[in-house]
């Protein structure tokens, strides 16, 4: 049984990312009309949770960081003050380098935030330049020390390698500079056809990564992570001992969640629902409404969408998700939530799938390191 979480989403950045594909505006003059709002949110859906516990928050973007530490506080007590916690809740921050001021984490350490995702990408200036990001090396590397001279000793870090111009030697040092983080994660550029670095390899302005070199960093990225003790959890994913990122875990192991904020999606195992991608459209519907009645009478369609979930969708979904982690799918679970014929269809495909990509017990089903590779690709194999 894993326990809820929330999902705050601080629809900011000051500039986009060239590889960017997630729902943020530049205007921060709405930022105190933006927080006002997210508070009514957090308020009228108190009860979309079933009063589970919740385990983690966290608060994602956009730029998080953006926010001064007294504006994070406020929502984190809004959340304190509705929700049933765990003692041992987890609090994320996402932030960016050239946020992460001495004062600004200072200020920070004395909220209730307790673990620190810093998108630094990588250690080199012109990566950086290349991918779009505001911060320099520099700050990358210091904004690392400060956490720590401030006691943030649950860091996460976010890498990002197969884009044009990372070489092997680079992306060597920018896995050296890390090795004593407590949870790092890697993510292998994906190309999005909105993104302007689509635009600039499409138009020939950067080479593409060759499909070779990609593979012979992200083998380097494992024997990395193996010589340096850390356990990789789940696909993108890396920690040292207890330290894997519980909110993401929750994801990947069908828990509930509530997502407040623009674009931000919720689920409650019957229905999924995302709200709308427009700060000024999410604002104005808010400010509009009376009471909860009212928003569950003028929620969908206006401020939100919904979908119910089938069996079916459900079962995909949790076979998708949970492949990708090292615990991979239980069998008890899916014949408890979806049905022993869900078991029995399971158990039917995976002869189709080469026996040294996956380790079937009596208790689960996980993939091997060889066939994590192939991690789609098999969970698509296994759908209904």
């Amino acid at each position: 049984y894993v326990m809820a979480g929330i999902y705050i989403h601080i629809p900011f950045c000051l500039q986009k990312c060239n590889y960017c594909n997630f729902y943020s505006e530049s205007d921060i003059l709405l930022k105190n009309k933006l927080i006002n709002t997210l508070l009514t949110e957090i308020k009228l859906r108190a009860s979309y949770l079933n009063n589970e516990t919740v385990r983690t928050i966290y608060f994602g973007g956009g730029t998080p960081s953006l926010l001064l530490p007294n504006e994070i506080q406020q929502m984190i007590d809004a959340v304190f003050s509705l929700f049933q916690l765990s003692d041992e809740i987890e609090i994320t921050l996402e932030a960016n380098p050239n946020n992460l001021t001495e004062e600004y984490i200072k200020q920070l350490s004395a909220t209730a935030i307790n673990r620190l995702s810093i998108g630094i990408q990588s250690f080199y200036d012109n990566d950086l330049q290349t991918l779009g990001r505001i911060h320099t090396a520099k700050q990358a590397e210091e904004s690392i020390l400060l956490a720590q001279k401030y006691h943030f000793n649950n860091l996460s870090i976010d890498l990002m390698y197969g884009f044009p111009g990372l070489t092997l030697e680079k992306w060597k040092s920018n896995l050296n500079k890390i090795k004593n983080i407590e949870h790092i994660s890697c993510y292998q550029l994906t190309l999005e056809k909105k993104s302007l670095l689509y635009q600039k390899i499409k138009n020939g302005i950067l080479l593409s990564t060759p499909e070779d070199e990609i593979i012979e960093q992200y083998h380097y990225l494992i024997s990395f992570a193996k010589k340096h003790h850390f356990i990789h959890y789940e696909t993108s994913n890396f920690c040292q001992e207890n330290f894997e990122s519980k909110h993401n875990t929750s994801y990947w192991q069908d828990a509930l969640y509530l997502g407040i904020g623009p674009s931000a999606h919720s689920y409650n195992k019957e229905s999924r629902q995302w709200n709308i991608s427009d700060n000024k459209a999410y604002i104005t519907f808010f400010e509009n409404l009376l009471s909860l009645e009212d928003y569950d009478l003028k929620g969908e369609n206006v401020v939100f969408e919904k979908e119910i979930l089938t069996t079916d969708m459900r079962f995909n979904e949790y076979i998708m998700t949970s492949l990708r982690t090292i615990w991979g799918c239980s069998l008890d679970y899916i014949q408890q939530h979806f049905g022993k014929s869900y078991l029995k269809h399971l158990r039917q495909q995976l002869s189709n799938i080469q026996p040294d990509f996956y380790i079937l017990s009596p208790s689960s089903l996980r993939l091997t390191e060889k066939g994590n590779l192939f991690a789609d690709y098999i969970a698509a194999s296994l759908f209904v």
